[in-house]
């Protein structure tokens, strides 16, 4: 008979520890009331009207059980057409809760105990928790500030080892609202050509642009694996639509297990509606979309300049822009000072060193409450 041991303490497992909520969600979460949101990557715009008549239409008059795990048939050609130049047949896509879970899933099936990931500095930082959750090694490879912080070949070049086995990549970029280059894509695709290193390219604010539309890394690298979904092009965050789409069928089956697994399936209403996230109407809401928050961008960083001499990146989709507050001290130390004024802000180190100095603020505010924010801002920075 085994011996009734005490109550021990709750010992965490390995591919745990360290993870923390992000700066983004701490700063969020102590927001004083009243506080102007210039931190959380939300769109404040509405789901379109035509989307939740027909969720719910869709809720009171059919049956929505489960479907199969990666998605209905119908969505999964939509998602597919998405890429033609990938021939991408509707098995080549699976259907997830939001881009996130794609995220999660395509770093658990690709990334093995020790593997190398070479992540973007400054990114988003739920690439570093994927990569440590599937228990490999973040390697950073810097997107220099001093060139409003763009992609450098010769730096990702030089970051790749032979324990390398993913990279990722984000266009438009988050935290900092730049896009890559055809250019940048096709020196990716060469510095990784023959390498077996699988390519993560984030695109999800790839419907939020603010110029040319931006190239999928997919067009000129086969061993891409995307991650996207209707969360930011359409207002859509909580309905959590998102999807991962490979040509490579082992790849993809293998996501789509673990997907099974893990969710089963997306919300059935929310996959039926999204079916109309390709029609003419979906594509004018997101065009206005675009509209507004390109003026947006352009309002707040010239708001910025005027009113307090400081210069934000001019943003080339999503809808961030960095603030440079290098010359009123630690970033971390002014974006508390902006929380204490009812302001929320996220400090440019949460998404890595490079960015250190730097506010990231999201201009997903009307004009209004965007020149109210920076007057607290004005307040407590430049007295």
């Amino acid at each position: 008979m085994i011996p009734k041991k005490e109550t021990q303490q709750y010992i965490l497992p390995r591919r745990m520890r360290g993870l923390q909520p992000t700066l983004i969600r701490q700063f969020f979460e102590r927001a004083l009331p009243d506080s102007i949101n210039f931190g959380l990557g939300e769109p404040d715009l509405p789901t379109p009207q035509f989307l939740r008549d027909e969720a719910a239409r869709i809720a009171r008059d059919e049956q929505n059980g489960y479907t199969s795990h990666p998605g209905i048939p119908a969505l999964r050609t939509k998602i597919a057409e998405q890429y033609p130049h990938l021939n991408l047949p509707m098995t080549g896509v699976v259907v997830t809760c939001g881009s996130q879970e794609a995220m999660t899933d395509a770093f658990m099936c690709c990334i093995d105990e020790g593997d190398e990931v070479l992540l973007p500095n400054p990114s988003f930082p739920a690439y570093d928790a994927c990569t440590r959750i599937a228990q490999g090694k973040p390697v950073y490879y810097r997107m220099p500030a001093e060139t409003e912080f763009s992609f450098d070949i010769e730096e990702f070049r030089s970051k790749i080892t032979p324990k390398t086995k993913a990279a990722v990549v984000i266009s438009p970029s988050n935290p900092t609202g730049k896009i890559m280059t055809a250019a940048d894509y096709r020196q990716i695709a060469e510095a990784l050509d023959g390498t077996g290193i699988w390519l993560l390219s984030d695109e999800i604010y790839s419907d939020l642009y603010f110029g040319e539309r931006p190239h999928s890394a997919s067009e000129f690298y086969e061993r891409t694996i995307i991650l996207s979904g209707l969360s930011k092009s359409l207002s859509m965050t909580g309905w959590r639509l998102g999807w991962a789409a490979c040509s490579d069928p082992e790849m993809i089956n293998a996501i789509q297990v673990l997907h099974g697994f893990t969710t089963v399936c997306t919300s059935t209403i929310t996959q039926k509606a999204s079916l109309l996230a390709w029609t003419d109407e979906a594509e004018a809401a997101k065009q206005n979309a675009r509209d507004v928050y390109k003026a947006r961008g352009e309002f707040l960083v010239g708001l910025f300049k005027s009113e307090m001499g400081l210069k934000a990146t001019s943003p080339e989709g999503a809808f961030y822009t960095m603030l440079d507050v290098r010359e009123l001290g630690d970033d971390l130390d002014v974006a508390e000072k902006c929380l204490q004024n009812r302001v929320v802000t996220v400090p440019g180190v949460a998404f890595g060193s490079e960015a250190k100095g730097f506010l990231r603020i999201s201009f997903c505010n009307t004009e209004q409450k965007m020149v109210e924010g920076v007057e607290r801002m004005k307040e407590v920075l430049t007295r």
